[in-house]
């Protein structure tokens, strides 16, 4: 609980000793249990936990003491609701233990964030802006299901990823920032298998490209819109146009003219 209120002041920090409460018959029950915070942070940290004391009922005012049975029960409920608290917290309440920062400017370079000493999350700030641009978030079982990315560095994740088995499989792309996904692409065994550019009015495809070993060989083209692709690439090994071939019916040209 104490930890909880410094995390909603903005403080990191850990319990110490809270699996040790189990043998407290052979070890001392003083300070088993404690918070510990950065040493920058201590300091802070005391004055809000003496803040909170403060505000906390003062048994002294109470004028009827409750009977017996009475007491028994409550401290059981009450120590039930804490318990289950406590349990909800552990499972839900992400702490952020650990961190690089590569470039010494006081910030998180990398950051990973834990709920249950089991990984959640993990951040990156690639341009060392100060800011996360990447984010991988994984299942209870710690295993990578999901990433954002902020490619221009401008604070919009424009780009989503899916994983399986802990390869990426599939990527949602919207370039151009209107809120409407335009670029999809597909992976096999980690690789990039194809892509599409979509049309950002009608939302189908206007091209669409195979790689093989990460590298473009073929693409397709929509040229008039239709929906249809009437036109092929084929690319060399330097990713240069090998061949180029029009699938569209003859006469088509020029009944695209027409109204």
């Amino acid at each position: 609980m104490i930890l909880n209120l410094l995390q909603q002041e903005g403080i990191d920090g850990r319990v110490e000793g809270e699996y040790l409460q189990g043998g407290v018959g052979e070890l001392s029950a003083i300070n088993v249990v404690r918070v510990v915070v950065d040493e920058t942070d201590y300091k802070k940290a005391r004055s809000i936990i003496a803040d909170w004391e403060s505000r906390q009922p003062d048994k002294t005012r109470i004028e009827k003491p409750m009977r017996k049975s009475s007491r028994t029960g409550f401290g059981f409920l009450l120590g039930l609701l804490v318990g289950i608290g406590s349990v909800y917290w552990a499972y839900n309440s992400p702490v952020t233990n650990e961190g690089v920062d590569h470039n010494r400017d006081g910030k998180l370079d990398e950051a990973w964030i834990y709920k249950d000493n089991r990984i959640s999350r993990a951040e990156a700030d690639r341009n060392k802006d100060g800011k996360m641009d990447l984010i991988h978030k994984y299942d209870r079982n710690g295993i990578l299901y999901s990433a954002e990315s902020d490619d221009n560095f401008d604070g919009f994740y424009e780009t989503a990823f899916t994983y399986q088995n802990g390869n990426v499989s599939s990527q949602e792309s919207d370039l151009n920032q209107d809120g409407v996904v335009d670029y999809l692409a597909y992976f096999k065994n980690d690789l990039l298998d194809a892509s599409e550019i979509l049309d950002p009015v009608t939302n189908v495809p206007r091209k669409r490209q195979k790689y093989i070993m990460n590298k473009l060989s073929s693409a397709e083209y929509d040229s008039n819109g239709d929906g249809t692709f009437d036109v092929t690439y084929e690319y060399d090994y330097y990713e240069e146009v090998k061949s180029k071939s029009n699938n569209r019916p003859k006469g088509d040209a020029q009944k695209q003219l027409a109204p």
